[in-house]
């Protein structure tokens, strides 16, 4: 078990198959994508990145899954889906969506290629750990029983941008 500390939930604790996940490269590609994208240039305490706001994700979904009761098998499928719920992410977010549909035919959030495809190490993690990453890219497409908890109206993605963007912004929440 691993702990980062974090400047909104303190410290996150990371099971050895996130901290797997965290270590590849599609993971700590993140660190260098800004969650707020340009915001940030309004608000210059607002440079947090996709990387830290993952971390939060997989933290609240740990309560989540810990709170419901699930399964091993089940609560580690959303641990990973909460993690891994950004990797598709491009440079500045949300607003280069167009360019990149265009150029790539995919969505931020269409993922699956990145976990089932066997040469990437995103999907060789998972299953080592015996994790289907089929599975956990339906999860973060908000399908099946608890997608909606990963991929949803109040999903444990929104619950942490929510409030560390106000908290970086400084904006009251």
């Amino acid at each position: 078990m691993k702990a980062i500390k974090d400047s909104v939930h303190g410290h996150v604790r990371l099971g050895d198959l996130a901290t797997e996940l965290v270590d590849t490269p599609a993971f700590q590609r993140l660190r260098h994508i800004k969650q707020l994208s340009t915001v940030r240039l309004v608000y210059p305490s607002a440079n947090h990145t996709r990387f830290e706001h993952s971390l939060g994700v997989y933290h609240l979904a740990r309560g989540a899954v810990d709170g419901l009761g699930l399964d091993a098998d089940t609560a580690a499928h959303v641990r990973a889906a909460a993690l891994l719920h950004d990797i598709g992410h491009g440079p500045y977010g949300h607003q280069t969506e167009g360019v990149i549909r265009r150029a790539t035919g995919r969505d931020h959030d269409d993922i699956a290629w990145l976990l089932t495809d066997a040469d990437r190490e995103v999907c060789q993690v998972l299953e080592r750990n015996g994790l289907d990453p089929d599975r956990v890219a339906s999860l973060i497409a908000g399908e099946g029983r608890l997608g909606d908890l990963v991929s949803g109206e109040l999903d444990v993605d929104r619950m942490d941008y929510l409030v560390r963007d106000a908290h970086h912004t400084g904006v009251p929440y």
